[in-house]
This record gives C-alpha cells, sequence and structure tokens, in this order.
C-alpha cells in the first residue's frame, strides 16, 4: 500500500508541475479512495481513523489542486513534501501500534467483572445535559445581549457570540443525541430511549438555528452516522441491508441539507457576498460548487502560505494553545501567543490538521504529530470496535469519542482540531463521562 502511495503521489506532483492540473488532481483524489478502500477491505470498517484520514487530507489536497480561484498560488515543493510526509507519518504510526501495542488480544471474559453499579442513570446523564448546556447558554445570552439567529445584516454574529469559558459548555449540546443513539443502540425497543432520541434531534435543531452554527450541525450529524455505522459492526453489506438504519442516515442526510440551507440565509452569506470572497476564475461557477471546493481548496492555499512566509517557528506555543488557555495562562501573558496565523484572505481562515504543527516545528512536528495520530487513532479504534463486539456490553460511549477522532481525521482538511481548545474540552468530557458513567453487563 505505501508503495502504490509513493508512487501515484510522485505521478500527481510530476503531472502538477508540468501543469496538468486536472490530472494532477484526478490522481491525488484516486490515491485517496484507494487508500481508504485498502484500509476498508482490510479491516472491514467503513469508521476507521487512517482511512478517513486518507479521505479527508489526501482527498481534499487533490481538490485544492484543481486551482479554480483567483487567491490559489503555486504550490512549493516543501508544500509537497508536507503533505507527503502527513500521510506517511500517519500510515506508520498506524501501523507501529499494532507491533508495539497488542489490542487484537483483548478479550473481555465472563468472569472479569467489568464495573461497579452505575453512578448515574443514563436517561438522568441526558437530562443533566440538556439543562446545562441550556443554561449555559442562557447565561451567555444575558452577558451578550444579543442571540446570532436574530441579528441583521452581520455575517459573523456566529463567532462572536462567545463568553470565554462558557461557550465551551453550550456548544457541547452537539453531542447530545450521540449519547442519546448509544442508549437507543442499547435497548432500541425502549419507549423512553426513542423518545429521548428524538427530542435530542429537535434539540440540537433548535440551539444550531439559534446559534446558526453550521459546524456543530455538520458534526452532530457525522458523528451519528459514525456512531450507527460502528453499532453495526461497520460492514457495509450488513448496513445496507437494515433499512432502519439505512433510514436513520438518509433522514440525518436530508435533514443536514435543509438546515444547512437555513443557517446559510440566517449568516447574511448570500450568494453576492460568498462570490466576492471566494473570487473564483470561472465566476460562472453555481455557489453549490465553489463553496465546498473553497471550504476544502484554501485551507492547503493558507499551509502553503504559511510554509512559504513563516518567519520564525513558535516551538510549541502554537500547539500548546489549549493548555494556555484552560490554565488562564493565556488571560495573564497574552504574549505567548503572539504568534499571528499566515492566512491570505480574513474572511477565510481554516488552516488544515497539520499547519500548526509546522508553525511550531517544521517537517519535524508535522512527522510526530502524525505519527501519535495515526498511532493513538489505531489503539483508540481497536478498543473500541473490541468492546462493541462484546454482547455483554452497555454504555459503551468510548464509540463517540472514538467517531469524534474520525471526524477529526475526515475534516483534517479544514481545521487544526488538536490545538483548539473545544476540541480538549469534549475529549475531556466525553472521557470523564466514560468513566464515570460505567460500563455494565446486560442482565
Amino acid at each position: 500500500m505505501l508503495f502504490i502511495y509513493i508512487i501515484s503521489y510522485l505521478l500527481s506532483v510530476v503531472l502538477y508541475c508540468f501543469k496538468h492540473n486536472y490530472l494532477a488532481s484526478v490522481v491525488m483524489i484516486s490515491l485517496a479512495i484507494f487508500l481508504y478502500a485498502a484500509d476498508y477491505k482490510k479491516n472491514n470498517r467503513v469508521v476507521n481513523a487512517r482511512g478517513l484520514f486518507a479521505i479527508g487530507f489526501i482527498g481534499g489536497f487533490g481538490v485544492s489542486l484543481l486551482k479554480l480561484s483567483s487567491l490559489s498560488a503555486e504550490y512549493s515543493m516543501m508544500m509537497f513534501i508536507t503533505i507527503f510526509i502527513t500521510y506517511f507519518s500517519v500510515y506508520i504510526g498506524n501501523f507501529l501500534s499494532k507491533k508495539t501495542f497488542y489490542i487484537k488480544g483483548i478479550t473481555l471474559e465472563n468472569d472479569i467483572t467489568i464495573t461497579n453499579k452505575k453512578l448515574l442513570n443514563q436517561e438522568v446523564l441526558i437530562i443533566i445535559l440538556f439543562l446545562v448546556t441550556l443554561i449555559s447558554f442562557i447565561i451567555e445570552v444575558m452577558i451578550l445581549k444579543f442571540i446570532p439567529f436574530f441579528t441583521v445584516d452581520t455575517p459573523h454574529a456566529y463567532s462572536t457570540f462567545h463568553v470565554f469559558m462558557i461557550h465551551y459548555i453550550t456548544s457541547f449540546y452537539a453531542f447530545i443525541p450521540c449519547f442519546a443513539l448509544c442508549n437507543f443502540f442499547i435497548e432500541p425497543n425502549r419507549k423512553i430511549s426513542k423518545i429521548f432520541l428524538i427530542l435530542s434531534y429537535v434539540y440540537v435543531i433548535i440551539m444550531s438555528i439559534l446559534l446558526i452554527s453550521r459546524s456543530r450541525l455538520i458534526q452532530c450529524i457525522v458523528l451519528s452516522v459514525f456512531i450507527i455505522i460502528i453499532n453495526n459492526q461497520s460492514g457495509l453489506k450488513a448496513l445496507f441491508s437494515d433499512k432502519r438504519k439505512i433510514l436513520l442516515i438518509g433522514i440525518s442526510v436530508v435533514l443536514f441539507m435543509v438546515l444547512y440551507v437555513i443557517i446559510t440565509i440566517s449568516r447574511a452569506h448570500d450568494i453576492t457576498y460568498l462570490n466576492s470572497i471566494f473570487e473564483m476564475k470561472n465566476y460562472k461557477l453555481p455557489i453549490f460548487i465553489s463553496q465546498p471546493y473553497m471550504y476544502i481548496a484554501h485551507n492547503f492555499e493558507n499551509l502553503n502560505y504559511m510554509i512559504n512566509n513563516v518567519f520564525r517557528l513558535t516551538f510549541g506555543r502554537r500547539s500548546l494553545n489549549p493548555l494556555f488557555t484552560l490554565t488562564f495562562i493565556k488571560k495573564l501573558f497574552p504574549f505567548v501567543l503572539d504568534a499571528p496565523s499566515y492566512i491570505i484572505k480574513e474572511e477565510l481562515s481554516t488552516l488544515t490538521l497539520v499547519y500548526d504543527a509546522y508553525y511550531d516545528f517544521g517537517l519535524v512536528g508535522v512527522a510526530v504529530f502524525s505519527f501519535i495520530i495515526g498511532y493513538v487513532g489505531k489503539i483508540l479504534e481497536e478498543i473500541t470496535y473490541n468492546l462493541v463486539n462484546h454482547k455483554n456490553i452497555k454504555n459503551n460511549y468510548l464509540i463517540i469519542l472514538l467517531s469524534l477522532f474520525c471526524y477529526y481525521m475526515l475534516f483534517s482538511f479544514f481545521q487544526t482540531y488538536f490545538s483548539l481548545t473545544d476540541t480538549w474540552v469534549y475529549i475531556i468530557f466525553i472521557t470523564l463521562l466514560t468513566l464515570f458513567i460505567k460500563i455494565e453487563k446486560s442482565k
């Protein structure tokens, strides 16, 4: 698989250097599909971290090779080396985790005590999450004195609706359906499980519209689909034979499309405004093509711009932003984060997953960071699937953690997730709930 990756990647680079952008893009996107298909064939898992990373990162880079916007610049050789090293290191980390951490042998024998009694009833947990996130939202409204949905001609109202620390709690509303789904798959015939599942999605819809937050809506839908697939033990053939799960996924996709349009309109992002930002070479391209293209491709343009123009490395300050924020060092000593982002255009500020790793330590930082996420991702994947496949396990909220990690892998073209504070707030909170809401054997 690595041999095909190296040869195909080099072929795409050569085609790009000879100005065959479209062919280079086709080769790179085809490579991404092949890498995902190879991982799927090997493990029979639709949701697998390395495969989804290939689709998101290598596939996203392939899209960016099209160069459809006037904002696009020629990629430097260092840019190509950085992208190559990123997936290569993820692959090696993923591979070595199987050699150094024997997780395939994990078994949960009947005579092993897996848990003590539950500390919280599952439905009580969801009610608490409802109340806590709603109260947090109300506090933010009282402090900021506005709700993004009710603002007029304010394209960035959603980003200014943020009270330090409190907003992390508010935004956790997008995870409530994940807990409801886990409970539903444990006891699908319980009426209360179905009621909580429906209510959780209604709540997410209302909150996403009020906050005009497409990112939380996308996150909720994608995580839900991942949880459905993982609970189906990931086989495509088995998944498509289950009409109920197909219906759930179909409803999720349609709902997302409708709400995405509603939220986009509420953001005051009309077609004229977006086209003025995107600066497409072919101004006749419809917005449903130019917008997804720019949301994928321009992140790599920002990465290339930073690589070519960065004045000095920051030696960990970018990646340690969550630690500086949560310990209030950022508030007390703001100079520690005095490392501005190198971006081409203010309105298009997303950066790809490895942007901060390069900004901190150059190629070495990219290689080490990518190795770590490949290594950790495989361990998390194996442990979770072993638990899911064990029929006597209940309350497996570890599925949510794996789904979140795979979400970051799939959208690795978009943002520096692991140097964002909210990412670590979510990871810590879900991990704590996984530990405290105890795994329980079926009676």
